[in-house]
């Protein structure tokens, strides 16, 4: 499972990071919504843990722009957290 966390605050970078390590899995970093758009522009993941409020886009601007430029066998899961 290919995991993006996009979140900006770094303490919830971490928690987040521990939670899934636990869980048994890894996932990759995303500082704000335009760092998300732009990873999944290099590699698809299956599943993308959005944070709402981040600065220079918003999850929700994100979450609005994948759907929009990525084909249909390219959608991730987002969580929105």
């Amino acid at each position: 499972l290919h995991i993006l966390l996009a979140e900006d605050n770094v303490v919830n970078q971490k928690v987040a990071q521990q939670i899934l390590g636990r869980l048994g899995y890894a996932a990759d970093l995303a500082a704000n919504g335009l760092e998300a758009v732009t990873a999944l522009e290099r590699q698809p993941y299956d599943l993308i843990l959005m944070d709402v409020q981040m600065p220079e886009m918003d999850g929700l601007q994100a979450t609005a722009a994948i759907r929009r430029t990525l084909p249909a066998e390219r959608q991730p899961t987002i969580i929105a957290m």
